[in-house]
């Protein structure tokens, strides 16, 4: 007789709160739950499972490929699963089983000074960087979406991508050179919609592994119409973490809406517009995560530009880093891709797209400047 495991009931629950202008207007609240059951055991992978194959016990793999899945129906522990475990004698986890990316493939440290380091020696000395002291690494952690790719950019430049597991977390290994770096994040979702890039800056220590923690992806959202005939039902989406409340804050006033993720992230709510006289309408999302007392904080994602009844256009190309402002921030980042073409910065740093980053650049970022 076949035996099955006790059936896993998964509420799927994260609260979305959406905030709208003008303070004056209010919105019927639309709220979706949504119910799934699925049989762990059944050898069938249903929404909320990463895998189900009776008879495994999640027992730890040195390999993606050799991994097992738990009685949970999510896979144990792995190296490449992008999760340092030190008590598997982890000392890095990049997320695959390649070498030669400062993390081999057993999930060990490389020495840097290796392989294409010979090529550098005409540096050497340069930027204060002493080789003598050991390896420069910096290890970082964070969070975006499940089964998402992170890219990583220091100083402007992307250095490498790493994908999320299932949850949704990240680890990252690289080398750089120590003093003041600028650490920059920002992931696609699994519609394809890129996330907002969060930015952070801070000392490299020399010959050691710093660690960079708590990187926080925040959520994308998007509409399929932001010229709205007043009364229009809308339908806001794409993706978050699971099991977090996700707060959009609107330009003034408050509305709050709630919905609920599914078992990937995906979250979507109705906006409905009958009572919002015509404006134009921002709401930019983050997302917020409780664990018995720690209360954990998203950056807010991309601001989404909504026409009630009024001819408008979305956010200008000249707000570079998409917080829904152009400041300093944004004057910032067109300085650093100044005479050039505009390097890897999405939006380019080149607004007019002349191939350079110059005056005419300058101009249209003055013109749509919102401090």
């Amino acid at each position: 007789m076949k035996t099955f495991a006790p059936i896993t009931l998964s509420v799927l629950s994260f609260m979305f709160m959406v905030l709208f202008a003008p303070a004056s207007a209010s919105a019927m609240i639309v709220s979706t739950t949504t119910l799934h059951v699925s049989i762990c055991g059944d050898s069938l992978v249903n929404e909320g499972e990463e895998c189900d194959v009776p008879g495994e016990t999640g027992e730890y793999s040195t390999t993606i490929t050799g991994r097992q899945c738990g009685t949970d129906c999510l896979y144990g522990p792995y190296c490449g699963d992008g999760i340092l475990q030190t008590i598997f004698d982890e000392e890095c986890d990049d997320a695959n089983n390649d070498s030669g990316d400062f993390c081999a493939a057993d999930c060990t440290v490389e020495n840097s000074g290796g392989g294409g380091g010979g090529g550098g020696g005409g540096g050497s000395g340069s930027g204060g960087r002493d080789d003598s002291l050991g390896d420069t690494q910096v290890t970082i952690q964070g969070k975006a979406f499940p089964n998402a790719s992170v890219r990583i950019l220091i100083d402007g430049d992307q250095v490498g991508t790493v994908r999320t597991n299932a949850r949704g977390e990240f680890l990252f290994n690289t080398a750089t050179d120590p003093g003041t770096t600028s650490f920059g994040f920002w992931a696609d979702d699994s519609s394809g919609t890129r996330s907002l890039t969060v930015n952070t800056t801070f000392d490299v220590t020399q010959g050691a592994v710093t660690n960079l923690n708590g990187i926080l992806i925040p959520p994308t959202i998007r509409t399929t119409i932001t010229q709205i005939t007043p009364g229009t039902s809308v339908t806001l989406s794409v993706q978050t973490m699971r099991h977090v409340t996700v707060e959009v804050q609107g330009n003034t006033g408050t509305r709050t809406l709630t919905t609920s993720s599914d078992g990937f992230g995906n979250w979507s709510l109705v906006l409905d517009t009958n009572t919002l006289s015509p404006n134009e309408y921002t709401a930019k999302p983050r997302f917020i995560s409780s664990t018995g007392t720690i209360r954990t904080e998203s950056p807010y994602g991309t601001a989404l530009s909504l026409f009630v009844g009024v001819e408008g256009r979305a956010t200008s190309n000249a707000d570079l880093n998409r917080d829904g402002k152009v400041n300093l921030i944004d004057f910032s980042i067109l300085v650093f891709w100044w005479g050039t073409a505009g390097g890897s910065s999405n939006p380019p740093a080149d607004i007019n797209q002349n191939s350079k980053v110059g005056l005419e650049d300058f101009s249209i970022l003055l013109f749509n400047w919102t401090g």
